[in-house]
């Protein structure tokens, strides 16, 4: 996380995107059900896709029937994350978390460590089925 210095001498993606816009790139944690999703882009929109990885992969590199949510399927995802990120030499990160994510305070200190953590943004949309339309007239 930056500083409160930091915070206060960059106030706006603006400005960061001024710094350095090759060094940002925007993760993307999807946690369904019964699996997990990383997707790195870049923040600013020169490409949309850099990189994607799943438990599907990761644990169909182990054996064929194990499970996708495990605690250690999701370590081995954030660590090949990171590996990536570090082959792709970007600095400065900007996370989404998506879905029943109880581990956001685990995600945020693992990426921490060794990257600057620009933004961490919860975008779980909320169920909402709508109004009820009328019932029609019977005569």
């Amino acid at each position: 996380m930056l500083t409160k210095k930091q915070q206060y001498s960059i106030n706006s993606l603006k400005q960061l995107k001024d710094l350095q816009p090759s060094q940002f790139c925007l993760i993307h944690v999807n946690k369904t059900k019964n699996n997990l999703h990383c997707v790195i882009s870049t923040l600013f929109g020169q490409k949309k896709t850099l990189w994607s990885i799943s438990g599907g992969r990761m644990s169909g590199s182990a054996s064929s029937n194990s499970r996708r949510k495990t605690r250690y399927t999701q370590r081995m995802v954030y660590n090949a994350v990171i590996e990536k990120i570090f082959g792709l030499g970007l600095n400065y990160l900007v996370l989404h978390c998506k879905g029943t994510i109880s581990s956001k305070r685990f995600i945020l200190n693992l990426f921490n460590q060794h990257f600057t953590v620009v933004l961490l943004k919860h975008c779980t949309s909320v169920a909402h089925n709508g109004t009820k339309p009328p019932a029609k007239r019977r005569l």
